[in-house]
């Protein structure tokens, strides 16, 4: 998800130049750098060549196409228009590899991707464990004939841990009719997922977390079968005090301030004052929980920090404080090329943080942006 800073005007996205081979395709690209995610936390190289098949899979067609010189349309995923964005999350100590994207149509327009967006989410329901019945059951609430040139259309994650199938999300846009009515998309969306009472007290405060900044941005839904799958609500939080960043996430019921306070003080490396980078919080939804279960944080490093050096180590200090070992994270920022040679920009983007019980460690995870296009950053989260 991009960056808060948006482009002045779309036409400077296409303007920039590729600092990657423009011929190379988005599949080999984005094959290469979830190859070097996985070569730094060590994993098996046939484990990962038996998931790049799933990858494969879900960048098709448009995955064989050449990365070139500007993504059309410009994808809301990232900050320069290249629509995906790869992530490791470290749950209970162990890491899962995530990636998120936009699938490109063939016309170059939004709707294209909106309709491809579409035909993937269908070719998924032959894969093992997934079910869309669901998400079936509310596609026409987030379709539009003319999608909004640079804002979400229809995206999806694949998320994988090493000797478990792959996971896969599809992601919506509750403003796809405009901001003023995302809360009623969103109040239809959960009647039908039959999770209206769980939603009732956040759309209670609707008006009242418009007013104080925290605008209501995505909507996510869990691909499994079965009846534990997430439904998940993204918040953006326009620029604010850093105490009133707990609001939204203070409506979850695993919610830890306490612990809260203290990620956001080691990311963002100071207690108080205004953050201005458009950081944001997740609310999740099951079936018999009468409101948000977990949130989690997305608290983003540009900005925070000069560079990866100084934003790996808040990210290292954060592990650490949670009893997550920090040294995957050291490797994978290495075979990536953080901060080497010729790599100029920031490859770490988001930090995000969920804790589940006083108990455990808080589950921490980083999303990297690969600056594909050179020149004006623009731009928004897995």
């Amino acid at each position: 998800m991009t960056s808060a800073q948006l482009p002045d005007e779309m036409d400077e996205i296409s303007d920039l130049a590729l600092r990657q081979d423009p011929v190379k395709t988005f599949g080999r690209f984005l094959e290469e750098k979830w190859t070097a995610v996985c070569r730094g936390l060590e994993i098996d190289p046939w484990q990962t060549e038996t998931v790049l098949g799933d990858l494969r899979e879900v960048l098709h067609p448009w995955g064989e196409r050449p990365v070139g010189t500007r993504c059309e349309p410009p994808s809301f995923v990232s900050a320069d228009g290249f629509p995906a964005e790869l992530s490791v999350s470290w749950k209970a100590g162990r890491p899962e590899v995530r990636i998120l994207f936009e699938s490109l149509g063939s016309d170059g327009t939004p709707l294209g991707c909106q309709e491809a967006g579409r035909e993937l989410t269908r070719r998924l329901a032959g894969s093992p464990g997934t079910d869309i019945a669901r998400y079936l059951s509310i596609e026409d609430l987030f379709l539009t004939s003319d999608p909004e040139r640079y804002r979400a259309t229809l995206w999806h994650s694949l998320a994988w841990r090493p000797g478990r199938r792959p996971h896969y999300k599809v992601y919506l846009n509750p403003q796809v009719n405009g901001l003023d009515r995302a809360y009623e998309v969103m109040a239809e969306a959960m009647h039908r997922l039959g999770l209206a009472d769980a939603w009732r007290p956040v759309a209670e405060r609707g008006r009242e977390l418009a007013k104080q900044g925290h605008e209501l941005e995505l909507m996510a839904l869990d691909l499994d079968a079965g009846n534990t799958s997430r439904v998940k609500v993204y918040y953006r939080h326009l620029p604010m005090e850093m105490e009133e960043l707990d609001t939204v996430a203070a409506l979850a019921h695993r919610y830890e301030p306490e612990r809260a306070a203290r990620a956001r003080s080691v990311i963002y490396g100071r207690d108080s004052g205004t953050v201005s980078n458009e950081p944001m919080t997740c609310l999740a939804f099951r079936e018999g929980t009468p409101g948000p279960e977990e949130a989690n944080l997305y608290l983003r490093l540009p900005d925070n920090t000069h560079d990866d050096v100084e934003a790996a180590a808040r990210v290292a200090r954060l592990m650490d404080l949670e009893g997550v070992d920090p040294r995957p994270l050291d490797g994978i920022l290495r075979e990536l090329g953080a901060g080497g040679p010729g790599v100029t920009g920031m490859l770490q983007e988001l930090c995000s943080y969920r804790t589940l019980s006083p108990r455990t460690p808080a589950d921490i995870g980083l999303y990297l942006r690969f600056g594909t296009y050179a020149g004006h950053q623009a731009g928004i989260p897995a």
